[in-house]
């Protein structure tokens, strides 16, 4: 019986021998070969695991978990007032009329051949809509340069003169739809690694620090007095 078994075992090693051999000669991957194919096509996957480590760890208060849980509340009926978010018009703030009126009618310009749209609109409000219409090829659902609307850019220049007494240059001003949108451009642009810190006011509005860390930069935070209005003093 052992003599058998040595011959069983010894034809087994020669067949091994010969598949390895017809793999090398056909340039078929081995067994090694495939299993670190499939190792490499799992890493290539997108889980939990694999995501950016950046974003798993970026922490946004604004929308985390006390807003889920009281999402959770209100489904069950409960009163919730909102408090985590600048959003006055949630809580029955009525929007400035003159803006949505321009809107309307920027979205919808064939208002403006309508004959009663002087009932329906104020006069400032259709002639801010002719202007903005007048220098927005394609209307409003058209791309515009990436700074914004030259036109927007030009009258925001001309109220930063008139608020502040200084000239201002249009071509460096960029609109952004929000303000968030505008610190992630910046904190883009500013950061490079953990060594690139940005001092921020503590109380602070969480947006900063989850994006410190979206970008992989450093909080560097600094306390504000209540004594003395909320300002920083020298020793801090």
């Amino acid at each position: 019986r052992t003599r058998g078994g040595t011959r069983r075992n010894d034809r087994a090693r020669a067949i091994d021998d010969e598949e390895q051999d017809t793999d090398r000669q056909t340039d078929r991957p081995t067994e090694a070969e495939r299993g670190r194919e499939r190792s490499k096509k799992a890493s290539m996957t997108l889980t939990l695991e694999t995501a950016n480590e950046n974003v798993k760890n970026t922490q946004y208060a604004v929308r985390g978990e006390i807003v889920q849980i009281a999402a959770k509340l209100a489904a069950e009926g409960k009163k919730i007032i909102y408090c985590n978010i600048g959003n006055p018009q949630s809580l029955g703030q009525k929007p400035i009329t003159f803006f949505r009126q321009v809107i309307a009618l920027c979205d919808c310009p064939s208002l403006l051949e309508s004959d009663d749209v002087g009932k329906l609109f104020p006069e400032d409000a259709i002639a801010r809509a002719k202007d903005l219409l007048a220098n927005c090829k394609g209307g409003t659902g058209a791309y515009s340069m990436s700074k914004g609307i030259q036109a927007c850019r030009e009258a925001i220049a001309r109220g930063i003169e008139r608020r502040d007494g200084f000239p201002s240059n249009p071509d460096s001003i960029f609109i952004t739809d929000g303000a968030s949108p505008g610190v992630h451009m910046c904190m883009k642009v500013l950061l490079r690694n953990e060594t690139d810190a940005i001092l921020t006011p503590i109380p602070q509005y969480p947006l900063y620090s989850a994006t410190l860390t979206l970008y992989g930069g450093s909080l560097a935070p600094y306390y504000l007095d209540e004594s003395n209005s909320w300002g920083l003093g020298l020793p801090e």
